[in-house]
């Protein structure tokens, strides 16, 4: 019987971690966009001020897979390199040229 309750109040509580963890990642912040080249991305990060002003942040990775975990790291070789040019362009016209449109006349 001792050995049941117990077995019962280790699965409660490896659910009840779960369920919180779950909770807490849910409430993270979350990229405005990501722009990837194969294995390489450039991550736009957008944050904003109390009094409402907002400005990006950029963040370059490559990520890969080794004993069948996934990683990141931020050093590239020569070809990710090319890559990750590729990604940035990218994230630059998308998010930071802006396109002036001219006013119309009437």
């Amino acid at each position: 019987m001792r050995k049941q309750i117990f077995v019962v109040f280790l699965v409660l509580s490896f659910a009840l971690t779960g369920y919180a963890q779950e909770r807490q990642d849910s409430s993270r912040q979350r990229p405005k966009a990501v722009y990837r080249v194969d294995n390489t991305k450039v991550v736009v990060w957008e944050n904003r001020r109390d009094d409402g002003t907002t400005w990006k942040n950029f963040q370059v990775e490559k990520f890969y897979q080794k004993d069948g975990e996934w990683k990141t790291s931020t050093s590239f070789n020569k070809t990710e390199l090319i890559k990750l040019k590729a990604a940035i362009e990218k994230a630059i016209s998308e998010e930071c040229v802006e396109i002036e449109h001219p006013a119309e006349s009437n």
